[in-house]
């Protein structure tokens, strides 16, 4: 949603770092997969990150502005909170996110309960896109 807000190297790192997310629970969830395709076509990013960067260290260093960490919480949220549930696995890396973020829990309780109606407010707009009448 807010992607396109982010530079060229932000956006690589982002996607970095959804797909980690995505891989945290250990399950392809059709909807997890769908929200990183979302992703790609947001940032413009035709191929995945190599997983070794995926492994490695989480790519936080590009964000720099706390508006920058704060796109890459709530897009990260969005993602963890697609399949309809919010994993050990992924609470753990949003917590380990938010910490080097500096986001303390106020202030993800509110990025969480934005990511959670947004994906409503996505689920609602499908809906009426692929209703007939």
């Amino acid at each position: 949603m807010f992607l396109h807000l982010l530079n060229e190297d932000q956006k690589a790192a982002f996607l970095t770092l959804a797909q980690r997310m995505g891989m945290a629970d250990g399950e392809d969830d059709p909807d997890e997969l769908k929200a990183l395709e979302d992703i790609q076509l947001q940032t413009s990013i035709e191929s995945r990150a190599e997983m070794s960067d995926v492994l490695g260290e989480l790519p936080l260093e590009p964000f720099v502005s706390s508006n920058d960490r704060a796109i890459a919480m709530m897009e990260l949220l969005i993602i963890s909170y697609a399949d309809g549930y919010l994993h050990e696995a992924e609470a753990a890396l949003i917590g380990q996110i938010a910490s080097a973020f500096e986001i303390d829990q106020d202030r993800l309780n509110v990025m969480a309960e934005w990511a959670m109606d947004a994906l409503d407010l996505k689920r609602g707009g499908e809906l009426i896109l692929t209703s007939t009448g």
